[in-house]
């Protein structure tokens, strides 16, 4: 959904030029329009000194007919940037607007009439799928006529969650003025479930609005939902390219998942351990070990790609080590290491460990970081220690786990 609110035309134009990119490497695009902004400070909208009525706006005739004109003004201004990127980039991206979503009135709620503002009849998704085959950008703005050829008013965001929901879309992205949810703090939430969403605390009215529409489609099967700022320069590209992001990403599901590794995930591992083993930071498994050891490892699971892994090896009834740490070196901003430790230490106390050992070559300041203390060899239980690989010469950390 891409939005009026607050930004500039460099910022807008660079937005396209990141849409454009986005189709040339074979994404489908549906652009929904949201000029709340820009109708908010309309001179008209303001004299009229407009009502809303449980978040929505009442939308007079008057007012239908200078929100046509907005809308079409800013559909227009896309269409020119699409236009000038393409001839800049010989890249061929058709922008298709049509008659594919149908409306119906919002009525009359709590004794109050809606008047022109309506809510999604229909939407023609097989119509908007031909255009999307074709390669064509599908642009769809917030108004909509009824079967009986009423023109009305509708909820950008509400449409562009339904609609997301009627393709089946990978992802829905929402632009407004507020970048990102924020944890009490101040602090960013790059990501959070629908479990976590009744924890936030006072939300923008742009904000919440876009949350109401977040909520429907992860509800309804959209996987990844994204609240990014409309002026900030990059936002989309960093949000989808990178690691750390840029806004706050909805989901049913944590994008992150720590579970037990199953045999599918071997080639997962073995892919992941590899380039560790060769560089001899891990001692090396072969696939046949690391199959037999399956049961004691935990995997970090994203986008169906196993990013980390750790493995919990009990020595004695009171002792256990932590073997094949190991996270894409791609990962590391997102604390996973972290993640991990937390997931084997929970782990080894249900367990009844009471001791957790590591041995590593590299990386003992981490572990000493999160609460390891170095010991000498005589500290590991006779079976680990009989097995000791002097000639790696590994440090030995161990860590006192309390129930």
């Amino acid at each position: 959904m891409l939005s009026d609110v607050d930004i500039t035309e460099a910022t807008l134009r660079k937005l396209v030029q990141d849409i454009v990119l986005l189709k040339a490497i074979g994404i489908k695009l549906v652009l929904v329009q949201n000029t709340r902004h820009n109708v908010a400070t309309n001179t008209l909208l303001v004299k009229s000194h407009a009502k809303c009525h449980d978040g929505r706006l009442i939308t007079t005739y008057e007012l239908l007919g200078e929100i046509q004109a907005v809308a079409n003004r800013f559909k227009e201004k896309i269409s020119s940037l699409i236009g000038q990127t393409q001839y800049r980039t010989m890249n061929q991206s058709l922008l298709i607007s049509g008659n594919f979503i149908s409306a119906k009135p919002l009525g009359v709620n709590d004794g109050i009439d809606h008047k022109y503002t309506g809510n999604v009849r229909r939407i023609n998704s097989e119509a908007i799928k031909n255009q999307l085959q074709l390669g064509a950008i599908v642009y769809l703005d917030n108004l909509a006529y009824s079967p009986t050829g009423q023109l009305y008013n509708l909820e950008s965001e509400e449409l562009a969650a339904k609609v997301a929901v009627e393709l089946k879309a990978d992802k829905l992205i929402l632009f407004g003025k507020d970048p990102y949810c924020t944890e009490k703090n101040g602090d960013r939430i790059s990501e959070m479930t629908l479990e976590n969403y009744s924890d936030l605390s006072t939300l923008s009215p742009d904000l919440d609005t876009r949350l109401q529409a977040a909520k429907l489609a992860v509800q309804k099967g959209v996987e990844r939902t994204h609240l990014l700022g409309a002026s900030v320069d990059g936002a989309l590209l960093t949000e989808l390219m990178t690691v750390s992001g840029s806004g706050t990403m909805i989901a049913a599901n944590p994008a992150i998942c720590i579970r037990q590794a199953t045999a599918n995930d071997l080639a997962g591992l073995v892919h992941l351990l590899s380039p560790l083993e060769e560089e001899g930071i891990l001692a090396h498994r072969s696939r046949v070990c690391l199959e037999e050891d399956l049961r004691n490892f935990f995997v970090v699971e994203q986008d169906a790609l196993i990013i980390g892994s750790a493995a919990l090896i009990k020595l004695t009834e009171s002792a256990a080590e932590l073997a094949a740490m190991a996270v894409d070196p791609e990962k590391t901003e997102q604390e996973i290491g972290s993640r991990l430790m937390t997931q084997i230490e929970s782990t080894a106390i249900e367990m009844g460990i009471q001791s957790l050992f590591v041995l590593t070559t590299k990386a003992s300041d981490w572990f000493i970081e999160r609460g390891f203390q170095e010991v000498d060899i005589d500290a590991l239980p006779d079976n680990r220690r009989a097995l000791y690989n002097h000639q790696r010469n590994s440090r030995i950390l161990k860590k006192s786990l309390q129930n």
